[in-house]
């Protein structure tokens, strides 16, 4: 169920977005994702994130679809909750609701289905192909099931799609399908294919507190 008022208030300006973006990407504290070293000094004026010890810059989008994004966060994450509500998501939609022109809101879109796949089916869209060999009969039976189920979804909600782009809506099915809840479709398409490198640092780092604290 889409609540704009649940998403203001939860996201009220960018300052919002951004500690809510650093604290999905790093949970107990900056680790840099070149070396994995926790200390950092933060570059306010740019919204940038220096490591202490090879000095390499980041960004709380780097890696992420929003990374050098010119839109502003609320943007993207109003997106994000939009399509993680279960409502049809369109570009007209997205154009008359954020005010942008039609070519900006359907390359957001393009770019919020790219982010599904990455998080569901990063080596696995070789199950949507047709006529795969190897499958046991009742994995083709779900597989045709659930294919049947993905068909009627664009059906309802796009009608007719390009051939090329139909991965991606299958992606946005399956995606869908799974996460139910709006908050947590924006964290997991935040996270997907943002990487960051783990060490023993971030085990004394329990109760941090992020730069916007």
């Amino acid at each position: 169920m889409l609540s704009i008022r649940k998403f203001i208030e939860r996201f009220p300006d960018e300052k919002a977005c951004r500690e809510y973006l650093f604290h999905v990407r790093w949970p107990r504290g900056f680790i840099c994702t070149k070396c994995g070293e926790s200390k950092y000094s933060v570059i306010y004026t740019r919204n940038l994130f220096e490591c202490a010890y090879c000095r390499t810059q980041t960004s709380t989008t780097s890696g992420t679809v929003m990374h050098r994004t010119k839109l502003p966060l609320r943007y993207w994450l109003f997106t994000f909750y939009w399509v993680g509500s279960g409502v049809r998501c369109s570009a007209r939609k997205i154009a008359k609701t954020l005010k942008l022109n039609y070519r900006t809101a359907l390359l957001l879109l393009h770019k919020v289905r790219h982010a599904m796949y990455r998080a569901e089916f990063d080596g696995l869209y070789a199950f949507w192909l047709p006529n795969k060999p190897g499958f046991p009969p009742i994995v083709k039976r779900a597989k045709l099931r659930m294919l049947k189920k993905a068909e009627n979804f664009i059906r309802k909600h796009y009608r007719r799609i390009a051939e090329r782009s139909r991965h991606s809506y299958f992606s946005e099915y399956r995606f869908r399908s799974i996460h139910r809840n709006p908050i947590q479709s924006i964290e997991r398409l935040i996270a997907s294919g943002a990487t960051t490198v783990y060490t023993i640092n971030e085990y004394r780092t329990m109760n941090y507190k992020g730069p916007y604290d």
